[in-house]
């Protein structure tokens, strides 16, 4: 009986271990960039989903440019690309994810004041790319999309340095 009785404990606890809920009911995507910088992004999570980006000039660690999305995961690796019209140069860049750190932060997100005094108690998960002057990209979770808030976190949950090659700015590209 007791032999029987560990098995179904055993089964429960690998069940319950393997069937994690990982949709969001809702994700924000973030861009950010170096100032005084000129950026094309496109981001790809797991080789299937390509959030929208575009351009983006400026503030570092802010959600500049952004979108929500519903029923949303934490990608696993996100694949980077940007092109840097003051340099002239394209980047290419892979991250691997850290999921569980990102869950647990989502999970347990913090409230946040603005600076009228209303504070925020039911805040959403910000996952905020950040793309540096020299080919660094940063991947942060947030509870709020900018700076300047009380009880704002901001997470490093993914990094990478990118290669890049030069490319010719044409004036196409500006029309």
């Amino acid at each position: 009986m007791n032999n029987k009785f560990y098995t179904v404990l055993l089964a429960v606890m690998l069940l319950c271990s393997c069937s994690s809920h990982t949709e969001l009911e809702k994700l924000h995507i973030g861009i950010s960039s170096y100032e005084k910088s000129d950026l094309m992004v496109k981001l790809i999570f797991d080789e299937q989903f390509s959030p929208p980006a575009g351009a983006v000039g400026g503030g570092w660690g802010n959600a500049v440019g952004s979108g929500t999305f519903w029923g949303a995961e934490i990608p696993y690796k996100v694949k980077a690309q940007w092109w840097d019209y003051k340099q002239g140069k394209h980047y290419r860049a892979a991250l691997t994810v850290q999921r569980d750190k990102a869950y647990k932060i989502a999970g347990n997100l913090p409230s946040i004041t603005h600076y009228t005094g209303e504070t925020e108690t039911d805040v959403e998960p910000y996952i905020i790319f950040g793309f540096g002057e020299k080919g660094e990209v940063k991947m942060w979770i947030s509870n709020a999309p900018f700076d300047g808030v009380e009880g704002r976190i901001l997470e490093e949950i993914g990094s990478a340095q990118a290669t890049w090659e030069p490319f010719e700015l044409t004036d196409e590209m500006f029309n």
